[in-house]
């Protein structure tokens, strides 16, 4: 859907030939842009498996106008989740209240991987972790970017979405259980 709408709007998809996980993608993403964007520039990373929908990118474009960092959330007033695993949902949940507990920080969905950046933001996160900015190998490398961006005292803002798990392409490549 995004290659379409790049037609029509100044969208640039990036992607990778093959599934490289959920921490290539920032990178590879981080990489592409951090060379090419001006100040006034937005950076909205979104999952390509379909359940995050582009029709969230102006919102999250306008809410970005007043904060440094847009989570697109489940779990702000109005966000929500279908068609997800309720073992999912209670993990998901659980995981990000101990986050919130822990932090002590206001966002609500510490671990939603639509987000939308000022440009300015990427270049600070640049300067201060470059090649370090993603550490993590997996999907705690939302958490990490959110937690590092936090430590640069960005603002961060979160407008609700409504994630449709039914409409993911492919499995999940998180267990839940560990594999041997």
């Amino acid at each position: 859907m995004l290659i379409r709408l790049s037609s029509k709007y100044p969208i640039k998809v990036i992607d990778h030939s093959q599934n490289l996980g959920l921490a290539e993608a920032p990178k590879t993403g981080f990489k592409a842009v951090i060379e090419e964007i001006e100040d006034d520039d937005y950076v909205v990373f979104m999952d390509s498996d379909n359940t995050h929908n582009p029709r969230y990118i102006p919102l999250m474009i306008n809410a970005a106008r007043k904060f440094d960092l847009v989570i697109g959330s489940r779990y702000v007033k109005n966000g929500r989740q279908i068609t997800v695993p309720y073992i999912r949902i209670f993990m998901s949940k659980a995981i990000n209240y101990l986050i919130k507990l822990l932090l002590r920080a206001e966002v609500e969905d510490f671990t939603s991987g639509y987000r939308c950046f000022r440009a300015s933001t990427i270049k600070n996160l640049y300067e201060t972790f470059g090649d370090n900015l993603i550490e993590s190998q997996g999907f705690e490398a939302s958490f990490e970017i959110l937690l590092k961006a936090l430590t640069c005292n960005s603002k961060v803002g979160e407008i609700p979405i409504v994630l449709d798990y039914g409409l993911k392409n492919g499995k999940s490549k998180m267990h839940l259980i560990p594999q041997f």
